[in-house]
């Protein structure tokens, strides 16, 4: 499927968008652009026999990796608290780095929203710039808001209606979260196989009680996981969703029925706090960074999001990055 003009990123595109991010979202010199806040954990993955009759991966080959965890707040500031309100939450993320037997690494991302609005950069451009906060108690203006949904209707509206119901977790480890973009399991034979990953957790979903929210602290789930790795592992079962006949593959706004296959592909599990907080801070954890075995959509979004990232890389490092203040 050829992409338009407006679905392709490129530096223009990139430039335009990290823009609106650092205008728009509060970012802090120094800080990445998105999930500017996180805490890395060791950790490793363990993949089932069931998935690696279906790929030539050596992620899925069999064997236990080690791997590495980040957890964040999604927003572009690091001080932005994991909650709007007892009954709200703001988007969490869950970034990997599996660190390969062949010495090389592949890192996945993941968000705890149920949706996604934008497929294109200049849809992320669109959301960014006017969805911002407008008017007093941090709402977006109505008619910025209508010219960003008019134009994108229906298809926008489950990620809309996803963030504006996002409940806020008891802690990232009884949150779930979802890959967005499709890939393929490529065999041995070069059959390909699309699919969906999401990261289910092993403790069970669960919500802060909303009568909570005036005791716990802005960035509870952060200080709540380091506690909680303290005490013992934590983990999520990587559950693949494969596509059939008619499913959109390269619009990741396009949810497909829950009727679908799944695929448990593997275990992973984080046990201890990486001693080098700032090592991982300063890693890019590219959604395009995928071993041999499998491989990327045609979504535009998935490809814009690795040029966005190692620009925002090559801002940060350039940037004197203040200490911010413990969560």
């Amino acid at each position: 499927m050829s992409q338009s003009p407006q679905e392709l990123g490129g530096p223009e595109r990139v430039v335009k968008v990290l823009g609106a991010m650092e205008r728009y979202m509060n970012n802090v010199p120094g800080h990445r652009r998105g999930h500017a806040r996180g805490i890395a954990f060791h950790g490793h993955f363990t993949p089932t026999a069931e998935v690696a009759a279906l790929t030539t991966a050596e992620l899925l080959g069999g064997d236990r990796i080690d791997a590495v965890v980040r957890l964040s707040n999604g927003g572009a500031s690091p001080y932005l608290a994991d909650r709007l309100s007892g009954k709200r939450g703001n988007p969490l993320g869950l970034s990997v780095r599996f660190e390969l037997p062949s010495g090389e690494h592949s890192t996945w991302t993941a968000l705890n929203l149920a949706a996604f609005a934008p497929r294109t950069p200049d849809d992320f451009h669109a959301m960014v710039t006017n969805t911002r906060a407008a008017l007093p108690g941090g709402a977006p203006h109505p008619l910025r808001m209508l010219a960003f949904l008019a134009p994108r209707l229906p298809w926008v509206l489950p990620g809309i209606k996803a963030a504006a119901q996002l409940a806020p977790p008891l802690s990232f480890a009884t949150a779930r979260f979802n890959g967005f973009h499709s890939y393929y399991l490529v065999d041995a034979g070069g059959r390909r196989r699309p699919f969906r990953f999401r990261w289910m957790p092993v403790a069970g979903i669960a919500n802060i009680d909303p009568k909570d929210d005036t005791v716990l602290p802005p960035q509870y789930v952060l200080s709540e996981i380091r506690q909680r790795v303290a005490r013992g592992p934590v983990a999520w079962k990587l559950v693949f969703q494969m596509a059939q006949e008619g499913d959109e593959i390269d619009d990741l706004r396009r949810l497909w029925p829950e009727s679908r296959p799944q695929v448990v592909a593997g275990e992973l599990v984080i046990d201890r706090l990486h001693e080098d907080q700032e090592l991982v801070d300063g890693w890019v954890f590219d959604p395009t960074r995928m071993p041999p075995g499998i491989a990327l959509s045609d979504d535009p979004l998935l490809h814009f999001r690795s040029e966005a990232y190692w620009e925002s890389h090559r801002r940060r490092i350039g940037e004197t990055k203040p200490e911010i203040v413990p969560e």
